[in-house]
């Protein structure tokens, strides 16, 4: 049980730490939009960068601000049954629902890594005027795909730990919790 618990506060903090990190990309993001703007509308003078590094900008916080965002609980559940589940069964329903998020995510992995792969070793360039690298954004997704699996495991050994002793085991601690938590 150390293992595991080594594990989920490894996952957790990891993810955490990119999250806090990431969210900084919004900035530079916000920065060349306004740029553009001002460029575009106030000197008639618009930049053939500006989209594409946005884009990029923006692809980049989004995917992986995703194993981040799975940390906190941030995705959608149909929470007008789910908020009135014990606690003990929303971790059964999350165990079962958990297939689907194992069949996408490895899907994703399986897919974007020879792609991503690929783009790295012909070093890809955008076609676009400007043409920017794109290998790393392309790499960007199986490194999100990773660590939203790491994440996912951890939910599931939480998950699974609630189901099978009704208490919830949290940052390496486990603690009793009643019943209609």
């Amino acid at each position: 049980m150390s293992f595991l618990k080594t594990f989920i506060i490894f996952v957790d903090n990891l993810n955490d730490w990119m999250g806090k990190i990431l969210g900084f990309l919004i900035y530079p993001t916000m920065f060349i939009l306004v740029y553009e703007v001002i460029m575009r509308y106030a000197f008639n003078k618009p930049t053939i960068w500006a989209h594409d590094t946005s884009c990029m900008l923006y692809g980049a916080h989004f995917i992986l601000g995703g194993a981040y965002a799975l940390r906190w609980g941030a995705f959608v559940n149909v929470e007008v049954f789910y908020q009135r589940f014990s606690l003990r069964t929303k971790a059964v329903v999350d165990l079962v629902t958990w297939m689907l998020f194992y069949a996408f995510v490895g899907i994703l992995l399986w897919k974007s890594v020879p792609w991503a792969w690929a783009s790295v070793m012909v070093q890809e360039y955008s076609n676009s005027p400007w043409g920017p690298p794109v290998w790393p954004i392309k790499l960007t997704i199986p490194v999100a795909a990773t660590l939203v699996l790491l994440q996912g495991l951890t939910k599931t050994i939480k998950d699974f730990y609630i189901a099978v002793t009704g208490r919830e085991l949290f940052a390496g601690v486990a603690t009793e919790v009643t019943e209609d938590n």
